[in-house]
């Protein structure tokens, strides 16, 4: 994945996790999910109105992102790696912490 001029890398999905749309990486100007060398959904962190995250009634943590107009994009972290043979009593606490940890990070690089 190549980053434009000036972009930095801010935070990258853990192996052995994944998403719908393929790997996450957060850029502090862009929100890319890739699978393989294919990119999936890129928002521009200046489109996104707000980010937040919410609990299933299965107890599945995922995060919401509302862009500007109205499109809404629910982003589930799903543990795909070695680990995930350990069951929920490992994956639903660790899903939980890297769902905080990426809605976070990005609602602390959105534009004010």
């Amino acid at each position: 994945m190549e980053f434009r001029e000036g972009e930095r890398l801010v935070l990258e999905l853990d192996d052995g996790w994944v998403t719908d749309y393929g790997k996450a990486v957060l850029t502090d100007r862009r929100l890319i999910f890739t699978k393989g060398e294919n990119t999936t959904l890129e928002i521009n962190l200046k489109h996104i109105g707000k980010v937040h995250s919410e609990v299933s009634f299965l107890g599945v943590v995922s995060m919401k992102i509302r862009i500007f107009g109205g499109q809404v994009f629910k982003v589930t972290f799903k543990c795909e790696g070695p680990k995930a043979i350990l069951g929920s009593s490992y994956t639903m606490p660790k899903q939980k912490e890297i769902t905080r940890r990426w809605v976070d990070t990005i609602d602390r690089l959105l534009p004010r």
